[in-house]
């Protein structure tokens, strides 16, 4: 037991030092995005850096035989409901930045308000609980009961980027990373509550770990690949789900799939859409998989997802040729890119050169 707990000590120390250098890292670079996203990451894992300190210093001197740990505190439960909230706002301003008003906030943060006032009336007539059977004897007690409500009050934040209305054209990233971010969430969140409601010593270990990763992965996508452009992005961009629904404005019985896929291309402009994939593109163009990607291959020499990213570069190259001072994350956002290590490999792999080098030589081009 206490091998357990020293283990929980080391996780717990790996997990502040990580949150604190993604605070750092996030701070030196607040000003490389347009929205408050750096800054709700960074406030995140700040909070999250302070709580593994004060873990660290509620563990000096604690001794696992003599001291029966004390589960679902109150105050304890809300100070992680008020993180996990932190962590879900993050994700929200890169998938929806306009969504954020006085009225949203207000009611994302109810939950709190409403278990604050709930504990006030139970102070000094806390039921105490050592154990899950204490939990399990004693759960329809109303302080007990107010305790597990913000335990699992928790879980309806994890899928608020499923509900929440996603439009590609606004949002810098892309539906697959909004389901893994989810994902991430659900699992941090179900741990938490798994230890919080059993204190089993191995999940004191992986907790403070998931914590870790969590951020560092976060930080790392933020700075290194998150694709942020300087400006919205164009509206006039065609919506696949539109297009879907039309089926290229009844166009998809008159013409041979080759012409299909060139409606989709030309008119549609499909490739601008960062979530397009095979399955889509089969329904918008009346057909199934197997037929779209044979035809592209027969076609182009290449498969669906290269067949993509040639027109992606390909306006890409005719936008920066066209306008030589725009900013390059604008084109490649325009073009349907989230990530910016793709579009900048994309780009290399298919034109040779990378975009600042492509640049540079429409500059010494227009000067000879």
């Amino acid at each position: 037991m206490e091998a357990a707990y020293l283990l929980a000590i080391i996780a717990t120390t790996i997990e502040m030092t990580v949150c604190m250098v993604c605070v750092r890292q996030l701070w030196r670079m607040r000003a490389g995005a347009n929205d408050r996203s750096r800054w709700l990451l960074g406030i995140g894992a700040l909070v999250t850096g302070l709580l593994a300190v004060f873990g660290l210093l509620a563990s000096i001197g604690f001794r696992t035989a003599t001291t029966p740990p004390v589960m679902l505190q109150p105050w304890i439960g809300l100070v992680y409901l008020s993180t996990h909230i932190i962590m879900a706002l993050y994700p929200i301003s890169v998938v929806a930045p306009q969504w954020f008003n006085p009225r949203r906030f207000f009611f994302i943060f109810l939950p709190i308000a409403v278990l604050i006032l709930a504990n006030l009336f139970f102070i000094g007539k806390w039921t105490p609980l050592f154990s899950p059977a204490d939990i399990l004897e004693n759960a329809l007690k109303p302080d007990v009961l107010v305790r597990l409500v913000g335990q699992f009050v928790m879980l309806p934040y994890c899928l608020i980027l499923l509900v929440l209305p996603y439009n590609y054209r606004h949002s810098s990233a892309s539906f697959w990373w909004i389901l893994n971010y989810s994902f991430g969430l659900i699992v941090i969140c179900g741990v938490h509550i798994t230890l919080m409601l059993t204190y089993n010593t191995t999940l004191l270990v992986i907790m403070p770990l998931l914590a870790a990763a969590f951020y560092l992965f976060s930080t790392e996508y933020e700075l290194e690949d998150r694709l942020v452009p300087a400006k919205e992005a164009p509206s006039q961009v065609p919506d696949i789900e539109e297009a879907l629904e039309t089926g290229l404005d009844g166009a998809v019985p008159e013409f041979g799939l080759w012409t299909r896929i060139g409606l989709a291309m030309d008119q549609e402009e499909v490739w601008r859409n960062p979530d397009i994939s095979l399955v889509s593109m089969a329904r918008l163009c009346g057909t199934n998989v197997t037929y779209l990607n044979r035809i592209i291959s027969e076609e182009t020499g290449s498969g669906f997802k290269d067949f993509i990213n040639s027109r992606r570069i390909e306006s890409v190259a005719a936008q920066i040729k066209e306008h030589p001072d725009m900013d390059i994350q604008d084109a490649f956002f325009a073009a349907g890119y989230r990530s910016r290590a793709t579009a900048w490999r994309n780009f290399k792999n298919i034109m040779g050169v990378t975009p600042t080098e492509y640049k540079q030589g429409l500059r010494f081009n227009s000067k000879a």
